[in-house]
């Protein structure tokens, strides 16, 4: 199981989602960031956060 918040990125942002796996995870954080944040792109920077507050 994997989770990711965005809360644990410091955004103030009710965003939560659970995976049976990593994979299955980073599209949906990107489709959120894409239609919640207006980032159509996760910038390399961002995504290396975004990875490293993944809980497996």
């Amino acid at each position: 199981m994997s989770s990711f918040k965005c809360k644990d990125m410091g955004m103030k942002c009710k965003f939560e989602v659970k995976t049976e796996n990593q994979d299955e995870l980073m599209p949906m954080i990107a489709l959120h960031a894409e239609k919640s944040h207006s980032m159509k792109d996760i910038p390399p920077d961002m995504m290396e956060k975004v990875k490293k507050v993944i809980k497996k």
